[in-house]
Parts: structure tokens; C-alpha cells; sequence
């Protein structure tokens, strides 16, 4: 590579900026389809990527912006809505010419029917339009399965650095500063990978909480110096049975001369964060569905939020599991305390719900059937309130609704009902929900690790060891990880 920036002409660099974001659950039998998934394009996508956005825009390059397509976590994606969205992206590569480089927002457990890892794929689409000059630059989700061949297709790769996600702009942003250095130094650099022998839930990987809290602080360290220009640990995504389910570190050199060190410093991290395996915990008290529901009924402090571990849906699961919206009835003469179960995934019902006025009667089942933890349970109560779901975007620019939802009270326990799956992970969707969240003594979530805004007010935090797509105990559910080794942790230790 020749450098051609250094810099006569900034206004002749030219960016292609695109992506797609898709946490796939392989546990989750329902396929992800391209109607179900949100897309921009043009001016409208780089609102996404407000901060790779400025760092382009601050050398005066030319962004040709492709397509972004993203959906909450889900089912695999049919192979058909793949390549679709797919095409988009490498038909704008096609049809530009005097390309300087690629910025891609991947998440890194996109898996396909028929394909298997869409990350791999996409990437390697691209370099046989482009070959193996040009850089390419893609921002990762740190719950990414990844091959240590991701090093032959991408020279920059960084992963947000916080879990619950916060900064992921912050990502955008030093992958865009990083992606305009190689090719202002027209260097080509490889990023060193080192992969651990272990499987590591998400839920027991927390920014906020140690061992992560050292592991990232360090990976911050490193971004400083002279040698390193990126550092990123994946943590990998447990509900994916995928020949990649690993965690990885990452360490990009600044200069091709450093590869060495920054593959020694990638092993060094890595033996560091697999001689802590152990110390990685629940940020919450691990309780079993029944435990959970007894311990908030006879709590003194208010609210306690419980997690439905089981049926995450920001993890991908379908959000119809019934289990706590029945105990929570059945308990309902019990207690006065005022019970929020959100949410529930059951479109058939909430079509019948949607119907009625708030304030009317209402008497449904509520529940798929789809499996055992899904059985319904019949809800005769109030219509409550009606809202919207909106999508979750951490650098969300509006609060376009993309489905409905409403919620019934049935004397004391409120329970909401969903068009699609849903989760509330932040105070933006319980207004849209018209919910307020501050009325209630227990609030139910289909998470595990708690997102900032329900954390945040969470007097006492339960995490519920519940069955599901989601489920968080890895030895329990050994025999669903067919593509891995039954010889990494924690399959071989306790």
C-alpha cells in the first residue's frame, strides 16, 4: 500500500460505511426474517455512527454510505433475508471506484441458515471484490464468536469496551480514527487473535464488576501506547452453538513491525482472563423462578427487580415464557405489593387485547404453547394502557415505533403483552409503553444482567436461574453445544 494522504488532497479519500447487527440465538427455534429487521440507508445511516461519522468527515473524506440492517436479538436469520440485506452492501462496493477503504458495524454472533457465521461471510464477500489492499474496519459487539480468520479479512477490529453497552460510539469512532491512520501511513497491519479454551456466560461478564473491570482498564492502557491502536476482548455469546463460541482477545498493532508484540500481549491477556475463569460471577443473587417471587413478595425494600435469565430476549430468546406471570397470580391475594411482569411475547394475543378500550374488561390466554415454559395462563383483569415498542438503539435518534404492546392489571400484578419480542432496558421504552416503572414494588424483565435504567432502581436485584433459550447454567445444558469440545471450561472443571 502506498500512502496517499499525507496531505495534498484530504477530499479525494473515500469511506464505504455499512452494516448489520444481529445477535443470533442457534437455541431459539423461530428464524429471523428480513421484515423483522429495521434498515437505513443513505443520509439516514450514518445517523447510526454519529462519531466514525465525524472522524470521516474531519479529514474532508467522501462516506458513501451503504445499508445498516439490525433487530433485536433473535432466532438464526433465514438464509434468504441474509443475503438480501448482504447484497446491498456488496453491491455498493461494486459500484464504486477508488475505494481507500471499508467501515463496517458487525455485531459478531450473526449466524445463518445454511451459511453459519454471517460475519465471515460478509467479510469475505468483500475482499474478493476489493482484494487484500484495501483496509477494512469493523466495530464489534464484545458478545461476538468469532474465527481467528476474522485477521485474513478485517485489519481493524475493536469491540465495545463496556458490558452492559455503553460506548459503543466511542468504538465507532477509534475505528474510524484507526482505519484513516493505516491508510494515511498506506500500511497494511494484521491484528493478532488468541482464542480461550473456555465458554463464559455474558451475565458473568460485567464492565462494572471484577475480573472484566481489570481486564478492560488494561485493554484501555494499551490503546495509549506506541505499539497497540486497538485492544478488544471478545466475551463471546453463549446462547450460540456455532463453531466459533469462544472467547477471544484482540490486539491490533499500530505498525506491522509490532505483530509480535501485540500477539505476545494478546496471550498474556488472555492466559490472565482463563487463570480467573472462576471469579467471573452474577452480578445478582442467583434464585431459583419460585425463590425469586417468594424473596420479592417478603422483601421490606421496594422495587426488587427480578430477571427472567431463562428468556432474554435482549439475548436472543422469544420472550414467551409464562412462568413468572403465573406464580405472580397465583400469589396475587398474598401480597399488596404492586407486581409489573414485563414483558410477554404472544402476538395472538395481544391482537385480541388491542381490540378493547383502556379501562375495559378483558379475559384471554395469554401464551404460545410453543414448549412447556410458554403454557398460558388466563389473564381476566383491566386493559390497562396501550403503547408501543420501539427498537433498542443505544445512539437511538428518535422513538419511532416499530409494534405494540399493552398491559392488563389483574388486581395488583400488571402484566404486558407484546406484538413482538420485547424487553425494557431503558426508560425511553416504558414511556412509550405507557408504563410507568417508579409505581411498582417488583419489576419482572426478560434480561439477565440488568441495563442501566432498571439497575439503576433496583433496591434488590435477583437474577432467576429460569429455563429457556437463555439458560445460564453451561454444564446443565452441556449436550446443546454440539459443535464445541466437551473438554474447555467450564465442561471439564467445577
Amino acid at each position: 500500500m502506498k500512502p496517499k494522504y499525507l496531505c495534498e488532497d484530504e477530499d479525494e479519500m473515500k469511506i464505504i460505511m455499512g452494516g448489520f447487527y444481529h445477535e443470533s440465538n442457534t437455541f431459539n427455534p423461530f428464524l429471523s426474517k428480513k421484515e423483522e429487521f429495521i434498515s437505513a440507508e443513505g443520509e439516514e445511516l450514518l445517523e447510526y455512527f454519529p462519531g466514525a461519522v465525524k472522524e470521516f468527515r474531519n479529514v474532508k473524506a467522501e462516506i458513501v454510505p451503504s445499508i445498516f440492517a439490525g433487530k433485536m436479538c433473535s432466532g438464526v436469520i433465514e438464509e434468504e433475508s441474509f443475503i438480501y440485506f448482504t447484497n446491498k452492501i456488496l453491491e455498493t462496493i461494486k459500484n464504486e471506484k477508488n475505494i481507500d477503504g471499508i467501515w463496517l458495524q458487525l455485531h459478531g454472533a450473526i449466524y445463518v441458515e445454511n451459511i453459519g457465521s454471517g460475519e465471515h461471510y460478509i467479510l469475505k464477500e468483500v475482499r474478493k471484490i476489493i482484494g487484500y489492499d484495501i483496509p477494512v474496519a469493523v466495530a464489534f459487539d464484545p458478545h461476538a464468536n468469532l474465527s481467528p480468520d476474522i485477521t485474513k479479512y478485517a485489519n481493524i477490529i475493536r469491540a465495545y469496551h463496556t458490558a452492559p453497552h455503553t460506548d459503543q460510539d466511542d468504538t465507532y469512532k477509534e475505528t474510524a480514527k484507526a482505519l484513516i491512520d493505516v491508510i494515511n501511513r498506506g500500511e497494511k497491519v494484521t491484528p493478532a487473535f488468541v482464542r480461550l479454551p473456555m465458554l463464559l456466560c455474558g451475565d458473568k461478564a460485567l464492565t462494572r464488576m471484577e475480573p472484566l473491570k481489570s481486564v478492560i482498564n488494561r485493554l484501555k492502557e494499551l490503546e495509549k501506547t506506541k505499539e497497540i491502536i486497538l485492544a478488544s476482548f471478545m466475551i463471546s455469546f453463549h446462547s450460540g452453538n456455532t463453531e466459533n463460541t469462544y472467547p477471544s482477545v484482540i490486539i491490533v498493532p499500530r505498525e506491522e513491525k509490532y505483530y509480535s508484540k501485540a500477539m505476545e500481549i494478546a496471550q498474556e491477556i488472555a492466559e490472565y482472563i482463563f487463570s480467573k475463569r472462576f471469579e467471573f460471577k452474577f452480578e445478582a443473587d442467583l434464585v431459583s423462578l419460585e425463590e425469586a417471587v417468594d424473596i420479592a413478595c417478603a422483601s421490606q425494600k421496594s422495587p426488587v427487580c427480578i430477571s427472567d435469565s431463562g428468556d432474554n430476549t435482549t439475548a436472543g430468546a422469544a420472550g414467551m415464557n409464562t412462568g413468572f406471570l403465573k406464580r405472580f397470580l397465583e400469589k396475587k391475594h398474598l401480597t399488596e405489593k404492586k407486581v409489573l411482569i414485563s414483558t410477554i411475547y404472544d402476538e395472538k394475543a395481544y391482537k385480541e387485547l388491542v381490540k378493547y378500550n383502556e379501562g375495559q374488561k378483558v379475559n384471554v390466554m395469554v401464551g404460545t404453547s410453543v414448549d412447556k415454559y410458554s403454557q398460558p395462563v388466563r389473564v381476566n383483569g383491566i386493559l390497562k394502557s396501550k403503547g408501543s415498542t420501539i427498537l433498542y438503539n443505544p445512539i437511538r435518534k428518535d422513538t419511532k415505533p416499530i409494534a405494540g404492546i399493552v398491559t392488563v392489571s389483574v388486581g395488583n400484578v400488571d402484566v404486558s403483552i407484546t406484538e413482538i419480542p420485547d424487553s425494557f432496558t431503558d426508560d425511553e421504552q416504558c414511556l412509550s409503553a405507557n408504563i410507568d416503572p417508579d409505581i411498582y414494588d417488583i419489576i419482572v424483565v426478560k434480561q439477565a444482567y440488568q441495563f442501566p435504567d432498571i439497575s439503576k432502581r433496583a433496591n434488590i436485584q435477583n437474577l432467576a436461574l429460569t429455563p429457556g433459550h437463555t439458560y445460564q447454567d453451561l454444564p446443565a445444558i452441556q449436550h446443546k453445544y454440539t459443535k464445541l469440545p466437551w473438554t474447555i471450561f467450564p465442561f471439564q472443571e467445577k
